[in-house]
């Protein structure tokens, strides 16, 4: 990890809503934490987690929960749901995982540059996923990949078997997924359309001719 980010958390007894709703009323969200231990409720302070989560910004970052007893474990903040009104966060899940084995993760794609599709061609720049599971170390993680879009023509793209490597990650699933793309102008969709509807009686009329003569 880039910056060492730590959150306390503590043991919580009580579960349902009565009891998560008096640790909100004293300052502490509820949370969950899964994975590499056994399923653990637990509450965290809500300062502490507000600090870091602004430390962490958009970026993946793996923490250190230092729990009770002393004990350290690193998680990935998996999940965390806020209250529709006043947005505060509500729920947090953790996911617990060991330093020596490997786990999969989302992380943001940063795009960047103009593409010449877009400055020159007159194109639009679709973006088909800002995020991209990856499957590494944990000490492997990185908080984010940057893609140069700047060299895209209209009708081309790049894929996930295009995007930069870092060391120890590998992108699972199918590598010929578009995760970017550079589409033609709207007119020329448009003309595409336009031609293929007056086609269609044309053809439809040639199929009837060819049916009479028979």
């Amino acid at each position: 990890m880039k910056n060492k980010l730590t959150l306390s958390v503590k043991d919580r007894a009580g579960v349902g809503r009565g009891p998560a709703r008096r640790l909100r009323y004293s300052g502490l969200i509820p949370g969950i934490i899964y994975g590499k231990i056994d399923k653990k409720p637990v509450s965290v302070d809500a300062v502490e987690l507000r600090t870091l989560l602004r430390a962490k910004g958009s970026e993946a970052a793996l923490v250190e929960l230092q729990l009770e007893g002393g004990v350290t474990t690193l998680a990935l903040i998996r999940d965390f749901q806020r209250d529709p009104i006043s947005l505060d966060i509500v729920h947090l899940d953790l996911l617990s995982v060991a330093p020596d084995s490997e786990m999969t993760a989302s992380i943001p794609i940063h795009f960047v540059g103009e593409p010449v599709g877009v400055k020159i061609e007159n194109g639009t720049l679709d973006i088909v996923f800002h995020e991209i599971v990856v499957r590494c170390l944990p000490k492997n993680l990185p908080g984010s990949i940057t893609v140069d879009v700047s060299g895209l023509h209209i009708n081309q793209s790049i894929h996930v078997v295009d995007l930069p490597k870092p060391e120890g990650v590998v992108y699972p699933g199918n590598p010929n997924r578009a995760v970017v793309v550079c589409s033609a102008p709207d007119e020329e969709k448009s003309e595409s359309t336009a031609a293929a509807t007056a086609a269609a009686p044309a053809a439809e009329a040639t199929k009837k001719s060819d049916a009479a003569k028979k």
